[in-house]
């Protein structure tokens, strides 16, 4: 068994930040794997309601979900969102987290960070709750980075702008 793991480079930042578009595009044009963002997955396919006791399911079929994305993976894979962006988002709905993803996130210590800025025009849709606290979220994703010293790289633009800015990026990263 090849115990060689990819590498991993998670789109993080608030809604509406472009992760779910940038996270295909990029896998596109490196030609490898990428896991789609979960929890939005779940939702949409089973309820649009959620709550505290719900999120921890959520957070587990997460971890379940990706690690298999990222077995079947080569050298390289993309991640909308990881256990930091739980870990926000519990934090904002509810002021607190649960122990179980406190205890994870040190697990996804390799991972690297292409933190998303809001930028681009806030688009609605059934899921999203936080229009207006963009740049907000964005400090809070940023600050928990760097309070966990994991390396990333602030993406900004539109278009192709931000994806140019994305590949720079990466590069560094990798």
């Amino acid at each position: 068994m090849d115990l060689k793991q990819p590498r991993k480079i998670v789109l993080t930042g608030p809604e509406s930040s472009g992760k779910s578009q940038l996270c295909r595009q990029l896998a596109q044009h490196y030609n490898c794997s990428y896991a789609p963002e979960y929890a939005r997955f779940f939702l949409e396919q089973y309820q649009k309601r959620y709550d505290f006791d719900l999120l921890l399911t959520i957070v587990r079929e997460h971890l379940a979900f990706q690690q298999k994305k990222i077995e079947e993976a080569d050298n390289l894979i993309f991640l909308d969102t990881d256990l930091l962006n739980f870990k926000i988002w519990e934090q904002e709905v509810y002021g607190k987290v649960h122990p179980f993803i406190e205890e994870k996130i040190p697990e996804e210590k390799n991972h690297s960070y292409l933190l998303l800025y809001p930028d681009i025009p806030w688009e609605a849709d059934p899921l999203r709750e936080n229009p207006d606290n963009r740049p907000y979220l964005f400090e809070r994703h940023k600050s928990l980075l760097e309070e966990l010293n994991r390396p990333f790289r602030i993406i900004k633009g539109d278009g192709a702008q931000r994806f140019k800015n994305a590949l720079s990026a990466i590069d560094e990263l990798i």
